[in-house]
């Protein structure tokens, strides 16, 4: 009997030890599934900091170390400034796209609402329009420049001017006048060489010439005649500024150049044409096909006071609206300056 008592523990004993495992291992379930996420979520963020330094990775608050794999992704996404890495973080999870390419999406439009506003509040400005021709500066610089500067044209159109001629002391007349006047930005269009130098138009502009060209215009057997084109940057807006100086000789011809001129202005949506057109009939003007004219039949500006004429003119687009206009009193050339404030209106 006691041999089957001692054997009766040794028959208990596995069982028991079997029961025991049995619940200990019931315990630890929870505690090691908990364990693996904050694992889980301090292994992401030593993966995400290996490369960013002790700072980094040292700096691992209590928050993210309770973090699931998905939340510490997001939480590293949203601090990241680097593109790549927000979309490599967006692609994980369709929730962190959503927001990523919300908050991107918002921030774009934001920038171009902002663009537009600029250009549609630019809607409104002044600009003074101004055309002389100076006769190759005969009657000096210094007083061209004076009238010029009373005036104060935004942009002005000049006619006969001379660039290293020898009968105007072989001086590049649109460089002294820029300086003179206080311009910063200026162009030559030449029209004929005239000895060792050069004659022709010029624009000078206190907004920035983004290009300039010179086109040829039909001149048969007169004198050649040209029209310069500027592409200027008024406050952020595109304006065509173009110079010219027509034939005297023959009406038909003068048409031509005028239909020429025509063409270019209408590929413009801003334009100023400023020039002496030789329009002994002002009536003729039209067929520069211009939107507006500061000197029209209804209303002339005798420039070329000589011949009692109205020859020099300023032609607009639609978006420019005349404040006022006029001529200046200056005796600086055989032709008086002509000048006109407007507003410029935009969307």
């Amino acid at each position: 009997m006691l041999h089957l008592h001692k054997y009766r523990y040794f028959v208990l004993f596995p069982v028991l030890l079997l029961l025991l495992s049995s619940c200990s291992g019931n315990d630890q379930g929870p505690e090691t599934a908990v364990r693996t996420s904050s694992e889980t979520a301090s292994g992401t963020a030593s993966e995400s900091s290996s490369g960013t330094g002790s700072e980094a990775s040292s700096g691992t608050t209590s928050e993210e170390a309770s973090m699931t794999p998905i939340e510490a992704d997001t939480k590293e996404t949203s601090g990241s400034s680097d593109p790549e890495t927000v979309t490599e973080a967006a692609s994980d999870t369709e929730p962190v796209t959503e927001t990523t390419t919300g908050d991107v999406s918002e921030a774009a439009a934001d920038i171009t609402t902002g663009t537009e506003t600029e250009e549609q509040h630019f809607a409104e400005m002044n600009l003074v329009l101004a055309t002389l021709n100076i006769k190759h500066g005969a009657e000096g610089l210094d007083i061209i420049a004076e009238a010029i500067r009373e005036v104060s044209p935004d942009i002005i159109g000049l006619e006969e001017v001379d660039v290293n001629c020898e009968r105007s002391g072989y001086t590049d007349e649109p460089a002294v006048l820029a300086e003179l006047a206080g311009y910063p930005y200026y162009a030559f269009s030449k029209a004929i060489n005239l000895g060792s130098g050069e004659y022709g138009t010029s624009i000078m502009s206190r907004y920035p010439i983004e290009s300039y060209e010179v086109i040829d215009l039909e001149s048969g057997n007169g004198e050649n005649r040209s029209l310069g084109h500027a592409v200027l940057d008024v406050n952020g807006l595109e304006v065509h500024a173009f110079v010219t100086h027509l034939s005297y000789e023959d009406r038909t011809l003068r048409i031509k150049q005028m239909e020429t001129i025509a063409d270019k202005l209408h590929e413009c949506e801003h334009y100023v044409l400023m020039g002496d057109f030789n329009c002994f009939n002002l009536e003729d003007i039209v067929f520069l096909g211009g939107e507006y004219y500061v000197n029209r039949p209804d209303r002339r500006y005798t420039t070329f006071q000589r011949f009692d004429v109205a020859i020099d003119n300023i032609v607009v687009s639609k978006d420019f609206t005349e404040l006022s206009s006029g001529l200046s009193d200056k005796e600086c050339s055989d032709h008086k300056l002509l000048y006109a404030e407007f507003l410029l209106s935009v969307g």
